[in-house]
């Protein structure tokens, strides 16, 4: 029995005196307490019949409640009696029982096959790998033994989840799960997100002891391709107005701009033509939008006539094309579902085209400085005038990026949570390859100018022609996602502790997904690989647990 010295003070020794006679009196000739007047000591109790070690300590009625395959969730959960589902199991262990007993905190479960997924309050243990033939419930043996351990293993979901914080109130704050005696089998892409494979979370605040135990993720499945965007081409340019010819008015107007509307509001117009008049036309106007930099085309206006005929609209300059978009890049983050990757980033858009420049206008009669009548007499003596810029393509839409590739993780332990693993093989997968970008489209082609009007007898007198189009320039090929990682344990802000018995390790993380339209001898655009590592503690991204 142990026993602890307390201080040797008057006070304390009086009022110690009758704790010790009670004590005596209680316990017969086994109390604890000295013949010293000097001295005198306090018993501790005895240990509860449900404590000891989960391999040696006798499984019993009062101290917890059984699972078996062959059992009944209509039962009371006793050893003759026991329930048939893991989870029925945790929740009479974790509330009062029917005769006001205090919960009993504790499962025993029977060596086998459960194919659910369990959500266990911190506090409560799941004692596994037990040998119900007979009766006994005794622990079955080691890991490589021939007894199974309990198996959970269920065909979607996270087979474990330690509940924490508010989720586990009922097992006190600075309580602590025991898990012993199980195998955690996640099956392939079985996460909430349809990608990755995760075997056990401990959420936010929880604790636990893994011991004993197997905790094995599945495979992650490859990212999925990102979406090409449409084969056929961007919107074209519209064909610019014709001019008004000569003799038709003394002053003849130019013809009005066009103007193509693309998708996202961005519009190219085409210059208006330049005015027919009578000692001299007008000029045309410049396409729209601006070119960017200094590009040969740049959509200029024609000018007008005067001494020397007009001149046409210069071509708009073509839109700009997009290159491929960067590939993934980054850890991802943990959450209450598991792990979220990184997409590739989406292919921009390319630039629309400039619209050709308005024709310069002709002029017609001018008796001050030419005799000779341009029109004949009796007729309206103005030139023609000038057509309008043909606008330019639309740019072409980007690809979208490539889907991540799901992880394999076996531990996923949030921030606040405490895990420790001992004697115990905790062992990542496969991480799924990350998906390609999507293709960008092509940009719709620009359209031609408006034709000029038609002149009279000299050659000042015709309008002139407006300028092309430019075609849009090409969407953007998007990046490649992130391949999946693989790790034994995940952790963000957590304390974890690997004892010396336990064996951590990852399998094989993904690869990054290459990017859209690349060659296999290119690299931009390509996602980062999946991360491979025992255990690997992301960055905290969310200052508090989601509710």
């Amino acid at each position: 029995m142990h026993s602890r010295s307390v201080g040797r003070g008057p006070g304390v020794l009086r009022a110690l005196a009758s704790v010790v006679l009670g004590l005596a009196g209680a316990a017969g000739n086994t109390g604890c307490y000295s013949d010293s007047c000097a001295e005198s000591y306090l018993c501790e109790p005895e240990p509860s019949p449900c404590d000891g070690d989960p391999t040696t300590a006798t499984a019993l009625d009062m101290c917890g409640v059984f699972v078996s395959e062959q059992g009944d969730d209509n039962g009371p959960g006793t050893k003759d009696a026991p329930v048939r589902t893991l989870q029925r199991a945790i929740g009479l262990a974790a509330h009062v029982r029917r005769n006001g007993q205090a919960p009993t905190r504790r499962v025993y479960a029977c060596g086998g096959l459960f194919e659910e997924a369990i959500s266990l309050p911190q506090g409560v243990d799941l004692w596994g790998g037990r040998l119900c033939v007979g009766g006994d419930w005794s622990y079955g043996g080691p890991l490589d033994g021939p007894n199974p351990l309990t198996v959970i293993a269920p065909p979607v979901g996270i087979p474990v989840r330690v509940l924490g914080g508010d989720d586990a109130v009922v097992a006190g704050d600075d309580a602590t799960s025991v898990i012993f005696g199980v195998r955690a089998v996640a099956a392939d892409a079985s996460a909430n997100d349809g990608k990755s494979s995760i075997a056990m979370i401990l959420e936010h605040g929880a604790r636990a002891i893994v011991r004993g135990s197997e905790i094995l993720a599945g495979d992650g499945k490859d990212g999925e391709p990102g979406e090409d965007a449409p084969r056929f081409r961007a919107s074209a340019g519209e064909v610019g107005n014709d001019g008004v010819d000569a003799c038709t008015a003394n002053v003849t107007p130019g013809a009005l701009p066009v103007v193509t509307v693309c998708d996202d509001g961005i519009e190219s117009t085409g210059g208006q033509g330049g005015d027919g008049g009578l000692g001299t036309g007008s000029d045309g106007t410049s396409g729209l939008p601006q070119p960017i930099g200094t590009p040969n085309d740049r959509g200029s206006a024609g000018t007008s006539a005067s001494s020397m005929p007009c001149t046409d609209g210069g071509r708009g300059a073509a839109g700009t094309s997009a290159e491929r978009a960067a590939g993934a890049a980054g850890a991802g983050l943990l959450d209450m579902d598991g792990w979220i990757g990184v997409r590739g980033e989406d292919g921009k858009p390319g630039g629309v085209g400039q619209g050709g420049g308005g024709g310069g206008g002709g002029k017609g009669h001018d008796p001050m400085r030419d005799p000779m009548n341009a029109c004949a007499a009796g007729r309206p003596q103005g030139g023609a005038s000038g057509g309008s810029g043909g606008s330019g393509g639309c740019g072409g839409k980007g690809g979208k990026g490539g889907d991540y590739g799901g992880a394999s993780i076996a531990v996923v332990a949030l921030k606040g949570s405490d895990l420790t693993v001992d004697a115990s093989t905790v062992l990542g997968a496969k991480g799924g390859n990350g998906g390609v970008g999507g293709t960008g489209q092509w940009g719709g082609l620009g359209a031609d100018g408006g034709r000029r009007g038609r002149g009279a007898a000299t050659e000042t007198s015709r309008g002139c022609d407006g300028g092309f189009g430019g075609d849009g320039g090409r969407g953007g090929d998007a990046g490649g996602g992130l391949g999946g990682h693989s790790l034994g344990i995940g952790s963000v802000g957590a304390s974890v502790a690997i004892l010396e018995r336990a064996t951590v390790s990852p399998g094989q993380a993904g690869k990054g997904g290459p990017g859209g339209n690349a060659s296999a001898e290119s690299t931009y655009g390509t996602g980062g690989n999946g991360i491979q590592q025992f255990w690997y503690r992301f960055d905290e991204q969310d200052p508090e647990p989601p509710r």
